[in-house]
């Protein structure tokens, strides 16, 4: 075997068993007969293309779901749900634009520039526009376009969340939440049937609920709201005109941020937890939702110190997802071994 031979055969190897045993030995002629005489080493066109092959042929097969694998059809439930609640989030930006212009209009007013205020204020408006925009693309049909879209946002909102890059303070901003659902909702168009089909598994009634969850979280998230329930009208909220009764609100509005995020986890739990693919569904969302439950809880310490805000963003995804499936683990390790065909089974 010569030493280009070896080499491709160590690239073919990146492809599924079955589509080697198929067509390996055909791709492998094809490749040997189109080399240079001498040459030793794949080209790095040649390689690229069967690498690119490889895992395109891998994310098919994981869409097709032609293992009957649990995954495929989780990712795409936790697609859809990320995607809903980040035009949830998109819906609270908008909400919240009157009386954040209000603020920047006073801080012009005290000598501020109108370029210097618009990224402080408004600088996150790109990424809620386009995540509408990703949402209408993939609720239509046009998947490919939508995942070129989604990747990236997500590597320019990835790219911009240092401290040395321009504007990083608006990119950490959604460094929260966002981007966890922003990371789901794009796994989904690229690994999975996409979001679309993950709304058909989860059917009406649960869509529904879904819809229902994210409109109480806008509403528990909008300055409005709370102003209103606070000083009884939308004017900027004036905290210093009785302080203690603005600080007792606003720990009894934590309070019930809290509450909400802990009841609509356990209400997700219970509607999803019935199936395999539901509960999988469960610990691909808890990437979000710890983040998000760590931001709204008691528990919250501020900041972080020294430790960049995405890494502890990826340590919070981890823990989540880790913790979640260890606890689907042990839920269905009982199920199998009470499965037909094992030793044991009455």
């Amino acid at each position: 075997m010569s030493a280009l031979e070896l080499r491709y055969r160590r690239l073919l190897a990146c492809y599924p068993a079955a589509h080697r045993a198929e067509h390996g030995e055909e791709m492998l002629d094809v490749l040997l007969s189109a080399a240079r005489p001498g040459q030793t080493r794949p080209s790095l066109a040649d390689a690229a293309d069967l690498l690119l092959g490889a895992a395109r042929i891998r994310l098919r097969r994981a869409a097709g779901d032609a293992t009957g694998s649990p995954w495929p059809g989780a990712l795409a439930v936790a697609g859809f749900v990320s995607m809903l609640m980040l035009l949830a989030d998109g819906t609270r930006f908008a909400l919240n634009v009157p009386q954040t212009g209000i603020l920047a209009g006073r801080r012009i007013d005290d000598g501020a520039t109108l370029w210097g205020m618009l990224p402080v204020y408004f600088g996150t408006a790109p990424f809620w526009l386009a995540w509408t925009v990703i949402a209408v693309l993939a609720w239509r049909g046009a998947r490919r376009h939508a995942a070129t879209a989604a990747c990236t946002v997500v590597l320019a909102i990835w790219a911009a969340n240092f401290e040395e890059a321009p504007y990083a303070f608006v990119a950490s901003s959604v460094a929260g939440t966002p981007l966890p659902l922003a990371l789901l909702a794009t796994a989904s168009l690229v690994a999975s049937p996409g979001p679309r089909h993950g709304a058909r598994l989860l059917g009406r009634a649960r869509v529904a609920g879904v819809a229902v969850t994210a409109g109480l979280l806008v509403a528990l998230s909008s300055q409005p709201l709370f102003t209103l329930l606070l000083q009884g009208d939308l004017d900027i909220p004036n905290l210093m005109k009785d302080p203690d009764r603005a600080y007792g609100f606003a720990q009894m509005w934590g309070r019930l941020q809290l509450a909400a995020v802990l009841g609509i986890a356990v209400l997700a739990c219970a509607a999803l937890s019935r199936s395999a693919q539901g509960r999988r569904t469960c610990a691909l969302l808890a990437m979000a939702g710890l983040p998000l439950l760590i931001r709204v809880g008691v528990f919250h310490i501020g900041a972080y110190g020294d430790i960049p805000v995405l890494t502890h963003l990826l340590v919070e995804c981890l823990a989540g997802f880790a913790v979640t499936m260890l606890c689907v683990r042990l839920v269905e390790l009982p199920l199998k071994n009470r499965a037909p065909g094992r030793p044991g089974k009455a």
